[in-house]
């Protein structure tokens, strides 16, 4: 999660085996309390990267449909980084809640180290590179 820079928009930006599959129960829930200042990014590159790129099972399970069965009505697919590009101030800025199903593809796998993954320094350095742009 980060903050907008205007302190009032929460974002997650999570991969599709962190949030999105596991834990369909939280698009339920966001439908249902309907937060203004939430935008919720699934980066969607059809694996579970955290755990040896392997495919989810059916690589086009349409995420941004899912998100508006479960009460959001403002989900979207995007495939196009430049359409992504042109997206983030309205994202940042349109009432909530805000789902986008972000069309990727997988990186290059490199060695797992949970330890190293999950530092507050990773996750700093995230958040600087996001609000850079």
């Amino acid at each position: 999660f980060f903050q907008a820079e205007d302190g009032i928009r929460d974002v997650a930006v999570t991969g599709v085996q962190t949030c999105a599959l596991p834990i369909f129960g939280t698009l339920v829930t966001i439908g249902a309390v309907a937060p203004k200042n939430f935008t919720h990014i699934v980066a969607h590159n059809g694996s579970y990267e955290a755990n040896g790129g392997h495919p989810i099972p059916n690589r086009q399970t349409d995420f941004a449909g899912i998100a508006r069965s479960s009460g959001i009505s403002k989900a979207q697919r995007m495939d196009q980084l430049a359409t992504f590009e042109a997206a983030i101030p309205n994202l940042l800025k349109e009432e909530g809640p805000l789902f986008v199903d972000l069309i990727v593809e997988q990186g290059e796998l490199g060695p797992r180290s949970y330890k190293d993954m999950y530092k507050g320094a990773r996750r700093q350095a995230f958040r600087e590179a996001l609000k850079a742009g």
